[in-house]
């Protein structure tokens, strides 16, 4: 396919050699300085996308703004920027002559956990360093990383495409409030559902990518997009070393993987340095070195697993049930009796008493009744709450509870149990009020489907036609990335 921009030199400084490849915003050529004769990359907007989204111009210069902004031997080195005659804007990056870390993947099948490990952190650091000015990247990916070699030093990686990165400090506004942006298999529950995320976003995110290192697929993959961030949201990940029972994989690094793919943020690492000091005490134990501060999967579990096990009833200690007490009052017996009418023959002189026979002990000895007070306390605690998982299509809906909003879906309600009814209202803007009804006598998960109200589907309805202006019909872009609970 012919590509006018091949063969032409730009702003009288770089002349454009090939196509390398083509993303969601732009294409990506192979370029040449033309007077310092050095090689480098050019990415150019393309010019449909530019046209059926208003902003991409915006976001384009963002990836450009941002990675030149953070400076870090693990992130692409932007130089230049400027616009085409035709009005395309481009920017100048540093030519990376290397695989993608997914190529890397899918060519070796998985990755040995020292490698993953070394790959990991260099990610890591680069994120760290976009983090430390306030640059999130929201939309990493083994395609947005690359492995080069240099200078001897292999698997160097480069964290390219901050297209949709976010500067946490700017308060202009490129997306809409719950717009969905970002690959299904590496978004994060909150960013799933449009909820206000942070840079934990980024770490859940190298999370999935350190788990397809060391197994060679990644932790969520549904038939359609929609599914996969479904997945997301709501299913628990598989651990590594289920998945690839016949790959060995370090508890300890499984730990770590497990820790970051915490759905709640919270309970994921604090930040991207607590996660290289942890990975760097876990290299260590793989490679037999000491540490002064050995793992202990223990510390490495999430807050909310802690908390879990601290609410945990102390065990009992262990004591003779009463119903088994008698043949050990019986044994004892014999054996006192014995030794004091040995004693008594020896003095030859009788006892003042004698003493009863073992048998004699043995029926006057009779198993006590149980108290019901005594069997009452061997009897496992009952539970006081229960835990009712609520969902609802489209996410977002409000739970009320006589007239009392509680939160919005998904949400988690604790109740204390019970046989007693509870009536829960679902109610969205735009959607019908939904009832159901529980009773909290167990842990339950409830998902309801909410319907447009008649109104809004008619505003729908009438949105969805196509704009005019004359007698043309206008086209429009619609994103093929939603909220997975539309």
């Amino acid at each position: 396919m012919y590509d006018p921009l091949i063969g032409s030199t730009i702003d009288g400084r770089y002349t454009i050699e090939a196509l390398l490849g083509q993303g969601g915003m732009g294409s990506v050529y192979a370029a040449r300085h033309a007077i310092i004769d050095k090689r480098c990359a050019m990415k150019v907007l393309r010019m449909d996308h530019a046209a059926a989204d208003p902003t991409a111009a915006q976001r384009f210069l963002i990836e450009a703004k941002a990675a030149s902004k953070i400076g870090h031997q693990n992130i692409v080195d932007i130089t230049d920027f400027g616009v085409l005659p035709e009005g395309q804007v481009y920017f100048v990056m540093e030519h990376l002559d290397g695989p993608t870390l997914g190529k890397v993947v899918h060519d070796n099948g998985h990755l040995q956990p020292a490698r993953a490990i070394t790959i990991t952190v260099q990610i890591a650091r680069g994120l760290s360093a976009a983090h430390d000015k306030d640059i999130i990247h929201r939309d990493l990916k083994p395609e947005n990383i690359f492995v080069l070699e240099r200078e001897g030093q292999s698997d160097l990686v480069k964290i390219v495409d901050f297209g949709i990165a976010r500067d946490v400090r700017s308060s202009k506004r490129l997306t809409q409030v719950g717009m969905v942006l970002g690959t299904p298999e590496y978004m994060s529950p909150e960013q799933a559902t449009g909820q206000p995320s942070d840079h934990r976003v980024d770490m859940y995110a190298l999370g999935c990518i350190l788990y397809e290192m060391l197994t060679g697929d990644v932790p969520f993959k549904g038939e359609t997009p929609t599914r996969t961030l479904t997945m997301q949201v709501f299913d628990a990940p598989q651990p590594p070393s289920k998945r690839r029972p016949d790959l060995t994989i370090p508890a300890s690094l499984e730990a770590v993987v497990m820790r970051m793919l915490q759905k709640k943020p919270q309970d994921r690492f604090t930040d991207l340095r607590e996660l290289m000091q942890v990975l760097d005490r876990v290299d260590g134990e793989m490679r037999g070195r000491e540490s002064s501060q050995p793992i202990v999967l223990s510390q490495l579990a999430s807050p909310s697993a802690v908390a879990a096990a601290r609410r945990e009833p102390p065990s009992q200690p262990f004591r003779v049930p009463r119903k088994n007490r008698t043949p050990v009052i019986v044994a004892v017996s014999a054996v006192a009796g014995v030794v004091i009418f040995g004693i008594a023959l020896a003095l030859n002189r009788p006892p003042k008493k004698p003493l009863p026979s073992v048998a004699a002990q043995t029926d006057q000895t009779k198993p006590d009744k149980p108290k019901p007070d005594a069997d009452k306390a061997h009897k496992p605690t009952e539970p006081v709450e229960v835990e009712l998982s609520l969902r609802s299509r489209p996410s977002g809906a409000q739970i009320l509870l006589d007239n009392e909003v509680l939160g919005t879906t998904p949400f988690v309600l604790h109740r204390p149990l019970g046989d007693t009814t509870i009536d829960l209202v679902f109610r969205r803007v735009g959607y019908r009020d939904e009832t159901r009804s529980l009773v909290p006598s167990a842990d339950k998960e409830l998902e309801v489907v909410l319907e447009r109200s008649a109104k809004a589907a008619k505003k729908l309805t009438a949105s969805n036609s196509p704009p005019t202006q004359g007698n043309k019909t206008v086209k429009t872009h619609v994103s093929d990335l939603r909220n997975p609970f539309d």
